[in-house]
């Protein structure tokens, strides 16, 4: 191959490089915590575990599924409802106010709850016991799990509608 074909194919690759950074769309994790899984099904191993705010670069998409690149070069797939376009930013209009949120407010805000909402929904369902709503939020299901699950009961690619 001469010098001059090496370079022609060298610009190429780095125009298809650049084209591709260019589409690549960033992604913000929305939900409390997610996993980056292996292949784009729920009950897939997990390969890296993203938290709320934290941001994935979109590589591709397939069924509701998103393939991304972590901040620390791990590729696999997310569920489109774990992420959101664009960036969340917080803003204070006075500068007395909170500027910054934790992972789980910025959960909950996108799930449209603050502390004073939450305050307020316990205040008017006294008899729900939220102990228990957060024992269960604390259970964790292994891909495994999950995939007997399905299996067992003939859901999604194991018989069922998907």
């Amino acid at each position: 191959m001469s010098k001059t074909s090496r370079f022609k194919l060298l610009l190429i690759g780095v125009a298809v490089v650049c084209v591709a950074l260019l589409l690549a769309e960033t992604l913000i994790i929305k939900v409390q915590t997610t996993y980056v899984r292996k292949e784009p099904k729920f009950y897939s191993s997990p390969v890296a575990t993203l938290n709320a705010g934290e941001s994935v670069t979109q590589i591709s998409s397939q069924a509701g599924w998103f393939k991304v690149r972590t901040s620390k070069g791990v590729e696999g797939w997310i569920h489109s409802q774990a992420v959101a376009t664009g960036k969340l930013k917080v803003a204070a209009m006075d500068k007395s106010l909170k500027t910054s949120a934790t992972a789980n407010e910025v959960a909950l805000a996108g799930k449209g709850f603050n502390r004073q909402v939450e305050a307020e929904y316990k205040s008017r369902n006294k008899d729900i016991n939220f102990g228990e709503v957060e024992r269960m939020l604390r259970i964790k299901v292994t891909p495994e799990e999950l995939r007997r699950f399905l299996m067992d009961g003939k859901l999604a690619e194991f018989g069922g509608a998907r």
